[in-house]
């Protein structure tokens, strides 16, 4: 993945801290360290070989690691690592369990173990391991990455509370108030509908968020504002079809569209 480097790279750190610290002693044998111990040099050569994005090298390197060390828990974690940034679902949630069971207190690795078991369609682990990160770190990127989750899972009594839990804190995630106003839309309530996809828009200029804002101020009798809303999203090549069409509707003084809802980000 692409922050599998950065990730890696800060766990790397805290162990460097304390290795530093038992370098610092009398040694039996002078120059030597714990780096120079056989399951530390393989990982220092994973993380180097993930860096460079050689994954089958780095995956390897740390399984010899493992062999050398069992409850070598950077290791076990950048072979997670390694696993998702190859689209290997299952073997990166066997590998990110190990390491939620050796270091429950990991957030990272509780977040990442959440989106293995996502992409293989195992939702409520997927959900329980989310949860455990954002008890542990309770950052905006794992509450999104739950919330869309669920909303895309038909689970919106879940998502919801999670979606406006990030909009009252202000978030700058545009995905955040498009979920909220398609669940508005589907409730009936057309006012917190618009107000969302307008929080949406003035966050993303985007053409179907403009034509939907559109379609749901036709809703409120709101001509005008939604003749504004369609102009804009016609300026957008994805919108600009259906746009000019609802905008011929409104000159023409017809009913133009009742529906038309955007998916939730995957």
């Amino acid at each position: 993945m692409n922050r599998a480097g950065a990730r890696v790279r800060s766990a790397l750190c805290a162990l460097a801290a304390a290795a530093a610290l038992t370098a610092s002693q009398p040694s039996l044998v002078a120059g030597q360290n714990i780096w120079d111990d056989l399951a530390f040099a393989l990982y220092r050569q994973a993380a180097t070989a993930l860096e460079a994005k050689d994954y089958a090298r780095a995956a390897a390197l740390a399984q010899q690691a493992i062999a050398a060390y069992p409850e070598h828990v950077l290791a076990y974690y950048l072979v997670g690592q390694a696993a998702l940034a190859q689209s290997q679902w299952d073997q990166a949630s066997q590998a990110l369990a190990k390491v939620a069971a050796l270091y429950p207190r990991s957030a990272s690795a509780q977040r990442d173990l959440g989106a293995a078991y996502q992409q293989l369609g195992r939702i409520d682990e997927a959900g329980q391991a989310y949860q455990a990160a954002l008890a542990i770190r309770p950052d905006e990127e794992t509450r999104a990455r739950l919330a869309f989750m669920l909303a895309n899972a038909g689970r919106v009594a879940q998502a919801l509370p999670l979606l406006q839990m990030m909009a009252d804190a202000g978030t700058t995630r545009p995905e955040v108030y498009l979920g909220l106003a398609r669940i508005a839309y589907d409730r009936g309530d057309f006012q917190a509908s618009a107000s969302a996809f307008e929080k949406a828009a003035a966050l993303r200029d985007n053409g179907r968020t403009w034509f939907n804002l559109g379609v749901v101020r036709v809703r409120l009798g709101q001509t005008p504002a939604a003749l504004e809303a369609f102009e804009k999203a016609a300026r957008h090549e994805d919108a600009r079809e259906q746009a000019l069409k609802e905008i011929q509707k409104i000159t023409d003084g017809q009913r133009p569209a009742r529906s038309s809802r955007p998916g939730l980000p995957r």
